[in-house]
């Protein structure tokens, strides 16, 4: 089984800051075999629309892939708007145009209320879906990362589908809530000294845990050297996918609004 973590973006400059951590499943602490940007990618770039469909070419190489995905795959119950998330998905772009036409729209239809969904107030997600510093992603994440996906019935999306086991499946991981639920949340996103050694502080912590191999000099360079901490939230995705338990019944609010999956127990 093929686990991937991916630290999501809507800027500009996607390609670049989209990092994917790959590893394989197996018994014992979690090794990642790789990790680089969505522009590294084969016929990746910066430019969103390419570097997107890079990784979906990615997701969908080998079918045994569970890819969890670091931003909102859904909206709060009232405004999904559509019987099942599957319609609401491949309606998205057509509800909303543009990024901004999505971040417009859900505050007139909240009275500029930032309401959240159940798993956000559950898991103690840092942001809704369609906050100002998170809209963007999820417009790109939702309908240009998994409503193509969708709709070529190339993969399905945990717990808001049926479950279809011969293809990859994606489901939405927080590497905040991960940390949040460490009790382990420094600020960790900066160029200073202090920041790299709060990023080295998070990756020692994981491989104390038992949760991570110690990652060879090289990939451990590049997650401490990444300043943005793009790197590193990626890699706690896929720990935090190899922790995941997948096997929890889901409800209606669940299957229409989906369920952030970041178990790092203390």
């Amino acid at each position: 089984m093929r686990l991937l973590g991916i630290d999501f973006s809507g800027a500009s400059d996607a390609g670049a800051k989209i990092w994917i951590a790959t590893a394989r499943r197996h018994d014992g602490p979690l090794t990642i075999d790789d990790c680089r940007p969505a522009m590294a990618l084969p016929d990746g770039a910066k430019a969103p629309e390419v570097a997107l469909a890079a990784l979906r070419r990615y997701i969908i190489e080998e079918p045994e892939t569970i890819a969890g995905c670091d931003f909102p795959f859904s909206l709060p119950l009232d405004l999904v708007g559509a019987k099942d998330w599957r319609r609401f998905a491949l309606d998205f772009t057509r509800r909303y145009p543009t990024p901004l036409d999505f971040h417009d729209l859900c505050h007139q239809a909240t009275g500029g209320l930032e309401v959240k969904r159940r798993t956000d107030k559950e898991d103690r997600t840092p942001f809704n879906s369609f906050n100002l510093r998170l809209y963007r992603q999820t417009w790109w994440g939702i309908g240009h990362l998994l409503a193509p996906l969708v709709a070529r019935d190339e993969a399905w999306v945990w717990p808001q589908m049926p479950r279809q086991e011969t293809k990859p499946l994606l489901v939405e991981v927080c590497a905040a809530c991960s940390l949040i639920r460490l009790d382990h949340y420094p600020s960790y996103k900066g160029r200073t000294p202090k920041h790299r050694k709060a990023r080295a502080g998070i990756l020692d912590l994981l491989v104390a845990r038992g949760w991570l191999a110690p990652p060879k000099r090289g990939l451990r360079s590049l997650l401490l050297d990444n300043t943005g901490g793009d790197a590193l939230d990626a890699v706690i995705g896929a720990v935090a996918v190899n922790r995941a338990d997948l096997s929890r019944r889901p409800d209606r609010i669940d299957r229409l609004e989906g369920r952030v999956f970041y178990e790092l127990e203390p």
